[in-house]
């Protein structure tokens, strides 16, 4: 066996010496197993479990040797735990089927490790025994409260961070809610958290620490809310239940929203974060152009290094600029505007439009490098270069101007950057009565393209819906009705796709996420809605490939702040950190 360590040489001059024949080749390592090779571990409210291995060699001469003080353990999944030697220490921020590894040289081994995880949060002005009160309690329809936000059968990513759930009742005042599967039983007892503005709806949330294992499973979860009342001891009402689905991978990649804040602002997240809030991009009183510009119709390259955004409004000044140091790389200059930009994907052309004509420019000092021509008696909007820089989507219009158009059609052409040509332009989505089509966006694989569609307007229109074409122009258009659903007149409209793909379930069906404004109501914290805020939803192309709908029932990106209208959506692969 051949070892490094001073307990291989040992082992190796022993074989040889047995043997008699000290030229003949030494036994070598063939394989590790793990004792136990099976565990189960519990981990009640965050106690930590400790569990001791020991890692077994065989040479290929048969020998088995206890190598444990050579090998190194691992687990597959980190979150679970750690090793300290051959202790296992499980802290409960994982669940569900994982790995254990042990490896020594290039020969690993490995064995099965089960960890379920049970979490009672009691909040401080609860009693503390309301665990065994909702126990042993009988169920009494009465006293259900009624689930109102999530909705039914969403599919979240499992850094979604924290996971609020709301509802309203006419009777309870205690309430269980609890999150459950296989591996996982997790209950917050509360009272909820009361809306000023209205006595009798209520909500809670799981905080990231406490989604962290629910979601590690990836695995269906069952949600349910019971409530209570001192006025009737013993007995309890339940939610119907609903289902919760958890996507095989974390969403990756960083948003930069708009924000009506005070002043209003560009905010920015990391997803991969979920612990660390959204901040602004500019301090307060530091935005490009001077204090108080109304910055917006902002659009950054695919890595997330730069930015282009205007300063004025509609037609007003536009500038870009590095990310990491915010220094101008086209500075402000009153002569130099547009409405809406999209970088070429090494981020080193920028495309404008302005009063209807879009140019292909430098990033680096603006330099215009080609103007494109548009179909005769149409203005051009709305621009999006595909993720390989090989065709350039936009709509085209008859009426009203870039940033409030209309009479639009959704067109796109081949394009080349390299010599600044456009080839022939296609339309994708012709404009029919009653039938804008405006805010195209390429999925991260170029084969999609999503786009708004209204009754009339592209510019803040109640009837905004979400839909879905072919980038080739085969198939027909396609409504994501399932992220649209009973939501009519809630603008849904400007959606762009998070940069990565994911997959769902167990044969690993592949899948977009997909962010869009909507001032649709969110539960009982805007039961009402008229807040724009930002939702997401699960597109899976290859149900849209056979016809379906391919889209699920949305919910709000948690990080947003309630209070303030968040709009425009911008992903990148990646936030940048500032110098």
């Amino acid at each position: 066996m051949k070892l490094s360590s001073s307990w291989g040489v040992a082992l190796l001059a022993a074989a040889a010496m047995a043997c008699g024949d000290v030229e003949k080749q030494p036994p070598t390592l063939v394989s590790l197993a793990l004792e136990p090779a099976e565990v189960t571990l519990t981990v009640v409210n965050d106690l930590a479990v400790a569990q001791d291995y020991k890692v077994w060699a065989t040479s290929s001469d048969g020998k088995v040797e206890d190598v444990t003080e050579y090998a190194t353990l691992s687990l597959r999944d980190e979150q679970y735990g750690a090793f300290t030697g051959a202790k296992l220490s499980v802290t409960g921020r994982g669940a569900g089927p994982t790995r254990v590894i042990a490896k020594l040289e290039t020969v690993t081994g490995e064995g099965d490790l089960t960890v379920y995880v049970k979490k009672q949060v009691i909040d401080p002005d609860v009693p503390p025994t309301s665990p065994g009160d909702f126990d042993s309690a009988t169920e009494d329809a009465t006293l259900a409260p009624t689930i109102r936000y999530p909705a039914d059968k969403i599919l979240v990513p499992p850094n979604i961070g924290q996971f609020d759930v709301h509802w309203t009742t006419s009777t309870s005042t205690l309430f269980e809610m609890r999150m459950t599967n296989d591996y996982v039983d997790i209950r917050r007892y509360t009272k909820g958290i009361q809306n000023p503005d209205n006595p009798q709806p209520y909500w809670a949330a799981f905080a990231v620490a406490e989604w962290s294992p629910i979601a590690s499973t990836k695995q269906q979860l069952k949600l349910r809310v019971s409530g209570m009342t001192p006025q009737v001891p013993g007995k309890k009402g339940t939610a119907a239940q609903q289902v919760v689905d958890v996507t095989n991978e974390n969403t990756r990649g960083g948003i930069y929203y708009w924000a009506t804040t005070s002043p209003a602002t560009i905010m920015r997240y990391d997803v991969e974060k979920p612990t660390v809030a959204p901040s602004r991009l500019f301090p307060a009183g530091q935005e490009p152009g001077g204090a108080g510009t109304c910055i917006g119709c902002h659009v950054l390259s695919k890595d997330g290094s730069k930015m282009a955004m205007t300063l004025d409004g509609g037609n007003g000044r536009g500038t870009a600029f590095n990310v990491a140091n915010r220094t101008a790389t086209i500075a402000v200059n009153p002569d130099l505007r547009w409405n809406f930009a999209t970088f070429s994907p090494d981020g080193n052309k920028l495309l404008t439009v302005y009063q209807g004509i879009m140019s292909i420019r430098d990033t680096s000092g603006g330099t215009v490098r080609a103007t494109l021509t548009n179909t005769a008696g149409k203005y051009a909007t709305h621009p999006e270069i595909s993720p390989d820089g090989s065709k350039l989507v936009n709509v085209e219009c008859v009426g009203g101007y870039e940033a409030q158009a209309s009479t639009c059609s959704v067109v796109i052409r081949p394009l080349n950057l390299t010599d600044h040509t456009a080839g022939a332009i296609q339309t994708l989505v012709a404009y029919a009565d009653g039938a804008e089509a405006y805010y195209p966006s390429f999925s991260p694989d170029g084969v999609w393209i999503a786009y708004t569609r209204s009754g009339g307007g592209t510019y803040n229109i109640g009837s905004a819906e979400t839909w879905l074409v072919k980038a080739d122009g085969s198939g027909t258009p396609i409504k994501l009705s399932a992220a649209d659903k009973d939501q009519t007149g809630r603008t849904n409209s400007w959606a762009r796709w998070v940069p990565f793909g994911q997959t769902f379930g167990p044969s690993n069906e592949p899948m977009f996420y997909l962010t869009f404004s909507s001032v649709r109501p969110y539960g009982v914290r805007l039961p009402s809605g008229g807040t724009p805020q930002i939702w997401m939803t699960p597109v899976f192309p290859g149900r849209a490939q056979a016809g379906q709908d391919p889209s699920g029932p949305a919910f709000r990106v948690p990080f947003q702040d309630v209070a303030t209208g968040n709009h425009i959506a911008q992903w990148t692969q990646a936030i940048v950190a500032i110098e």
